[in-house]
């Protein structure tokens, strides 16, 4: 269960598109200092400061203070175990994907309750009664769930309920093994 709160923080870390808009350039640049990125995504730099440190937080991006310039590297923190595949993973979604797609599977995976219903899934398809039960959501929260996970890409409906949809997103992939792991 520890992984639980970090995997769904950080998926709302990442289904922000300012955030995703910088993660992709620090992963496409050569060590860009703040003021770069502010400059580039037309922010300010402090708003690009607080954004930057939302990705450090998460253990995504290592911040390095070189005299009164901060750059920003797109090395995941060892403390944080999530960090390396969800960084492999987005940077492989950003390069392969829509990021309009990225941000939707991100959304999907941010909220504990879409974790519980995604780990309820992967023992297979079942009806919404009984996802309901077996997770422990109320009727009316599980199905606003239900149409996050789904324009996801996460789930779909099933003949007699909902299970896992196939989805070739990195993000995705990536989410669904950590979840499995925890």
């Amino acid at each position: 269960m520890a992984l639980t709160p970090t995997l769904w923080r950080t998926s709302r870390v990442l289904a922000g598109p300012t955030r995703l808009d910088l993660l992709r350039r620090i992963l496409a640049g050569a060590d860009p200092r703040v003021t770069d990125l502010a400059a580039v995504a037309g922010l300010s730099e402090p708003r690009a400061s607080q954004e930057l440190r939302r990705l450090q937080a998460r253990g995504l991006v290592q911040a390095v203070r070189t005299g009164r310039y901060v750059t920003y590297r797109p090395v995941p923190d060892p403390k944080v175990p999530s960090a390396k595949p969800l960084l492999a993973a987005a940077k492989a979604a950003l390069a392969a994907r829509p990021e309009e797609e990225t941000i939707r599977a991100a959304q999907a995976f941010g909220h504990d309750r879409r974790l519980k219903i995604v780990r309820e899934l992967a023992r297979g398809a079942r009806r919404a009664t009984d996802l309901s039960v077996t997770s422990g959501i109320p009727a009316i929260a599980l199905f606003r769930h239900l149409r996050m996970l789904e324009r996801g890409g996460v789930v779909r409906r099933a003949k007699n309920g909902w299970e896992l949809a196939p989805n070739p997103n990195p993000l995705v992939k990536a989410l669904k093994r950590l979840l499995a792991a925890d």
